[in-house]
């Protein structure tokens, strides 16, 4: 698989489901990869979003490294070093029932 054609960094979009795994833990949340894409920075920041119900439930359940979860791009930036673009990710809403 790691020979399929990655999507670019251009048909990111806020609030697209994106598979993404988990590269690491941080005391402000959660840093992944996103699987379908160019590689980009990408992180959660479970601090800021600690409101929002996905998120409450995402830091409950704290998916392990390697792990690879549905999330949402919250926003696309501008960033300071290569790649140059950081993705700002949440967690997807419970289902209602």
């Amino acid at each position: 698989m790691a020979d399929e054609p990655r999507r670019p960094l251009s048909e990111l979009r806020q609030g697209e489901t994106v598979q993404a795994t988990i590269t690491g833990h941080q005391p402000w949340g959660l840093t992944a990869k996103l699987d379908e894409y160019d590689p980009v920075g990408a992180s959660l920041d479970t601090i800021r979003r600690r409101s929002e119900p996905g998120v409450t439930r995402l830091v409950r359940e704290l998916p392990p490294v390697g792990t690879t979860i549905d999330l949402v791009i919250g926003e696309v930036r501008d960033w300071h070093s290569k790649p140059w673009i950081w993705v700002d990710l949440t967690a997807p809403s419970p289902a209602e029932d």
